[in-house]
């Protein structure tokens, strides 16, 4: 067989040992920025049956484009690669991969994610050894391409948790011997500075009715801190001079109640001295943390003798018409002339004690405690307030409605029931009174339970 003339493009090859021609490998270019040779462009070949997970597939090279003035060279026999691969370790037991899906990589994208516990995945051995551009040759310099992992998905991060307020450790045997010495101390030195204060604010509890809630005053507020307990700033080791201020305040409402002979002034006065204690021996935050439960001790003050003869005063006129109003809508024969009430039998005279002052101070303890209790939104203790003077101005008139209708149809049973040198309508009087308790508490409660029905809280 005659050789041919050489093309330029495309070099002859020698002859060996039998006289034909053998397959002429593919011509290697010269790499002159990476100092090296171009491996020959491959092509993956399908994966055979029995083949191993992980093993590299075999490569079959691809001739170079001849020109188009050579005649067709014959076909290509598969080379194996240059170079030395040495194949990973294979699990124990290797299922078989169907020749008609690709082995699964690592690295898809559309793959299961590998859980956060095992180890990092390595890289492909084919990515591994035979560098970016394949098998064999220059090339292997280069890092192989890593494809990065798919982020986690933004529900799987878990929200921040928000954080409450700093608040320090709690020294408990410091704060019981502090208030052990305050309370044998401190108590002892504010009732002998302002004796005459609580001397006539305890008369006044046990001789004027509409006063004498002021025993229950001082129990409660101790028991509204304990409720509160749980809220507790931490223990304040240091003194805060600042809270010496309300002490300030004090000694001025003592001098003017001197001067101006103004008694309920020199009572009022008793309460910023405890201000004064709370702040400058427990400090600012535990004075925040108290003065909800102090300002309650304000209901143990009397009103000044002008502001309470003003109120009473209204107040008889107001009871009486009201509750004339309440009788004539029940078919009585009510009169309502200025505090008097004239019925059909009797004539019902609205006194000072009946005016209702009582009932106002009690049913607003009632709202002030409800509202450190049950610790609503700020607006429903405006409305819980709100309703308190109405109900108490109710309550009271349907407390004279009951006594005059007490003594117009149920005056016998009266009579047998009243002591000796007691009047009929005190008795009467009593009776409702104790009805007209029952009915405050039972309507506030229900205004309370309809609020919170109404406004619910809902987690969104």
């Amino acid at each position: 067989m005659e050789n041919q003339t050489p093309q330029p493009s495309q070099p002859a090859e020698p002859n060996k040992g039998d006289g034909q021609n053998v397959p002429s490998a593919p011509k290697r270019r010269r790499n002159f920025a990476a100092g090296g040779f171009t491996p020959p462009r491959t092509t993956p070949v399908a994966p055979q049956p029995g083949m191993h997970v992980g093993e590299p597939p075999a490569v079959q090279p691809v001739p170079p484009p001849q020109s188009q003035s050579a005649p067709p060279s014959p076909p290509v026999v598969p080379v194996a690669p240059t170079a030395t691969v040495a194949p990973p370790p294979t699990p124990s037991v290797a299922p078989a991969i169907p020749a008609a899906a690709p082995p699964p990589s690592p690295f898809d994208p559309a793959a299961p994610a590998a859980p956060a516990a095992t180890a990092a995945v390595p890289p492909p051995p084919a990515a591994t050894a035979q560098g970016r551009f394949g098998a064999g040759g220059g090339g292997g310099d280069r890092k192989p391409v890593v494809p990065k992992q798919p982020k986690q998905a933004a529900s799987a991060v878990a929200a921040p948790v928000p954080m409450g307020p700093i608040r320090l450790p709690i020294d408990v045997p410091f704060e019981r011997m502090r208030f052990i010495l305050l309370t044998l101390i401190m108590a002892p030195l504010c009732i002998y500075a302002s004796f005459p204060a609580w001397e006539s604010m305890v008369y006044e509890w046990w001789h004027t009715s509409d006063y004498s809630h002021g025993f229950l005053v001082i129990p409660a507020t101790a028991f509204f801190l304990y409720v509160r307990w749980e809220n507790y700033p931490g223990t304040w080791y240091k003194l805060d001079w600042v809270g010496l201020f309300p002490l300030l305040i004090y000694v001025v409402f003592r001098i003017v109640a001197g001067i101006r002979y103004l008694d309920p002034l020199d009572a009022v006065a008793i309460w910023f001295w405890i201000l004064s204690l709370v702040w400058f021996f427990y400090g600012w935050r535990v004075f925040l943390w108290a003065l909800p439960s102090l300002c309650f001790l304000v209901f143990m003050f009397q009103l000044p003798w002008r502001i309470d003869v003003l109120m009473k005063n209204h107040l008889q006129y107001f009871a009486a018409h009201f509750a004339a109003a309440i009788l004539q809508t029940l078919g009585e024969t009510a009169v309502p002339i200025k505090n008097t009430i004239r019925l059909s039998t009797t004539e019902l005279g609205v006194e000072a004690a009946c005016s209702g002052l009582r009932f106002l101070m009690s049913v607003f303890a009632i709202a002030f405690a409800t509202a450190l209790l049950l610790r609503r939104p700020w607006w429903q203790n405006v409305v819980i307030f709100l309703i308190a003077a109405p109900l108490a101005l109710f309550v009271n008139a349907v407390r004279i409605a009951i006594t005059g209708i007490l003594l117009v149809h149920h005056h016998d049973l009266v009579a047998r029931w009243t002591a000796e040198g007691q009047s009929i309508g005190v008795t009467a009087d009593g009776w409702a009174g104790n009805i007209a308790i029952a009915l405050a508490l039972g309507l506030f409660a229900l205004f309370v339970w309809y609020l919170g029905m109404v406004f619910r809280r809902v987690e969104i």
